[in-house]
């Protein structure tokens, strides 16, 4: 906000010295133009208005209303607004209530010129926050450069990223190690170093928590915790002023930098560091953009790939092979494709690779299917220089690759915007399964066919979602949506694939699943509560108040009280869709209704479903590899794969597999239980 009143075209000052020295820092991203008397405006005020400056003019009448003029300073605050301009008036035409109120609830005051005009304020901020953008680009990039240049010591690497820190945040800091070596950066911009509490230091070293702040007279302090496993570093930041966004940002990947650097100096040779940290942080980028943080993801992964995550969208492949065979293919495949392509190992399975590749609206698409023989095809025409073309040749290149390297597969997702990253994977992982049942090497996903959630009344599956997952309230706020997320991991991977994936310990992932088995009153070692689970999971993330049109004439009728599962299964939505997926089993003229029946009746064990059904082992394996065929998926060693196939058969009747108790409504299950 101080850089606003410092451009004289403006014309805005702050009301007095009091605002200019409390709110010079304020971030502003926006402007809003508003009429106040306007009922309508007054609710926006009350929702969408954070961080953005209100300009009003001088004649609205609420402006010399002692009550509206604190009703409406009040909505201001509760906001978030960045503070309240008044145009063409002068500090000593300020109203008396204006100024009372904007000092009690904390709103900054500005006033105008009559040459002041909105658009051009915020084509100012603007400006102002592409430049902000562009010089945090450039402090990444330069700390960057620490890691990326050879033939440096690891304590000048850590000075000078340090160095560079305490400019950008116009502070001093500290790094400190388990053992009180400490290393210094003190600038004349910065104020003096401050002591912190050696208890909150020695929390942060052993891992209680990960950050704190403290206030030191006239300074404010924060510390993080550096480094992945306890004992950790602490990085100790100290401002004459506050902390704001951009600051933080800033403090935020420093963090990640010095946590990385810091692995990397205990590697045995430079080269090895380099290699180990930017496989470090390739997996941070593709961890970030999996788990939402995909502003964060771009921020990093464009200096790490030029023109990637600047794409409109991108596409996810899946690559499995041997896992000694890993690390020389994601070498070859990074050496290949050079930088225009995200090559991580899979956090979900050792055996994959995971890639991304930029997916511009000139990028032909992937074949949708091609065995090792007839793989290739023609090579892009247009130059190599523009950034689509990058994008092209890395599909391309990555296309032919695995084309040509014996006992490769792999599964593409269709092109996704970066913030559906986990839905692009969904659709890879879908693909490689159908590769590996087909035993073609390249397959791209098939359009998704609708699920028992699209055929179900959208008022009654989310209420029975709702009240099914009501126990789950318990939950502390705060860890609630982790929980989830881990829950909703471990019914299609094992709990391995799901600790490497969260970057949990696989006892804190046992301890959760554990944690809600006991909420939900369910075994989640049993294949029909994960199945029940995994739908109630599914109506959850629902958008909600959007219903969406299912190709049958399902009932529709108003739920009336809490709807059980076995109500659910047995309205029409969900008999035709049970109809649909388990009629595809009938291109096959041997009994895999009754094997399959057998096989999830005994948990997913095949030897006891060849006693039970009565045949040879061989032949139970075979009926199970026929109907991953014709279902497209894996019920072999893959979680996951059979809710849809426990929920079909119960609701046409096939087998019993849903026991009372779950098909219960909610409430009674629980009671029961």
């Amino acid at each position: 906000m101080g850089s606003l009143c410092e451009k004289p075209a403006l014309g805005l000052h702050f009301l007095d010295a009091v605002d200019r020295n409390s709110f010079r820092a304020r971030a502003v991203l926006g402007v809003w133009l508003s009429d106040p008397e306007s009922e309508r405006n007054i609710r926006l005020l009350d929702t969408g208005l954070r961080d953005l400056l209100v300009i009003v003019a001088p004649d609205q009448p609420w402006l010399t209303d002692p009550a509206a003029a604190e009703h409406r300073i009040h909505i201001l605050a509760r906001s978030g607004a960045a503070g309240l301009a008044i145009m063409s008036t002068t500090p000593q035409d300020v109203p008396e209530a204006v100024l009372v109120n904007a000092r009690k609830h904390g709103v900054p005051l500005l006033v105008g010129s009559e040459e002041l005009c909105g658009s051009e304020v915020a084509q100012v901020v603007s400006r102002e926050r592409l430049r902000e953008y562009e010089d945090r680009a450039q402090q990444l990039e330069e700390m960057l450069d620490q890691i990326r240049r050879p033939g440096r010591q690891g304590h000048h690497r850590l000075q000078t990223l340090l160095d560079r820190l305490a400019k950008a945040v116009e502070g001093a800091v500290r790094l400190v190690d388990p053992h009180r070596a400490v290393l210094t950066s003190e600038l004349s911009a910065g104020g003096p170093l401050v002591e912190p509490p050696a208890a909150m230091v020695e929390r942060i070293v052993g891992g209680e928590v990960g950050a704190a702040s403290i206030n030191h007279g006239k300074h404010s302090v924060r510390l993080y915790s550096i480094g992945y496993h306890p004992p950790h570093m602490v990085l100790i930041v100290v401002r004459d002023q506050d902390f704001h966004e951009s600051t933080e940002k800033i403090i935020a990947r420093s963090t990640v930098l010095l946590s990385l650097l810091i692995r990397a100096e205990e590697m045995d040779s430079d080269q090895y560091r380099l290699q180990q940290t930017m496989s470090s942080m390739r997996a941070a980028v593709l961890h970030l953009a999996l788990n939402g943080l995909t502003q964060l993801a771009q921020e990093i992964g464009q200096s790490l790939y030029p023109g990637l995550f600047s794409a409109d969208q991108v596409r996810v492949h899946l690559i499995t092979c041997g896992e000694r065979e890993l690390n020389a293919t994601a070498s070859k495949l990074e050496n290949a494709l050079r930088q225009r392509a995200l090559v991580v190992r899979s956090p979900f399975r050792s055996d994959q690779l995971f890639v991304v590749t930029p997916e511009w609206p000139s990028s032909p698409p992937l074949p949708s299917s091609s065995s090792s023989s007839s793989s290739s095809s023609p090579s892009p025409s247009p130059s190599p220089s523009s950034v689509e073309d990058r994008g092209t040749s890395a599909v391309q290149r990555l296309h032919d690759l695995v084309a040509d390297v014996p006992g490769l597969r792999m599964g593409a997702s269709h092109p996704k915007p970066l913030a559906n990253l986990e839905e692009a994977h969904r659709e890879a992982h879908r693909a490689l399964t159908m590769a590996g049942n087909s035993q073609e090497k390249l397959v791209t996903a098939a359009r998704e066919e609708p699920g028992l959630s699209f055929f179900l009344d959208p008022g009654a599956g989310q209420a029975w979602a709702e009240a099914f997952l009501r126990p789950l309230d318990a939950l502390a706020p705060t860890a609630r949506e982790s929980i989830l997320r881990t829950i909703d991991l471990s019914l299609r991977f094992s709990r391995l694939d799901v600790a490497k994936a969260t970057g949990s310990h696989r006892n804190t992932v046992a301890a959760r699943i554990a944690k809600v088995s006991e909420l939900l009153a369910l075994d989640l070692t049993c294949l029909p509560d994960r199945a029940v689970l995994s739908l109630a999971l599914e109506l959850r993330a629902l958008p909600p108040h959007t219903p969406h049109t299912a190709h049958t004439a399902h009932t529709a009728n108003a739920v009336s009280g809490e709807r059980s599962l076995g109500d659910l299964l047995a309205d029409d939505g969900a008999q035709e869709w049970a109809r649909i997926y388990l009629g595809r089993l009938d291109a096959d003229r041997r009994e895999l209704r009754r094997t399959l029946a057998a096989w999830v009746a005994c948990g997913g064990n095949v030897e006891q479903t060849a006693q039970k059904v009565g045949v040879h082992l061989k032949t139970v394996r075979n009926h199970l590899r026929a109907a991953e065929s014709l279902l497209n998926c894996r019920l072999l060693g893959t979680p996951g794969h059979t809710h849809d196939l426990v929920l079909a058969m119960h609701a046409l009747g096939v087998a019993q597999v849903l026991p009372d108790h779950l098909v219960r409504s909610p409430s009674r299950r629980l009671r029961a239980a």
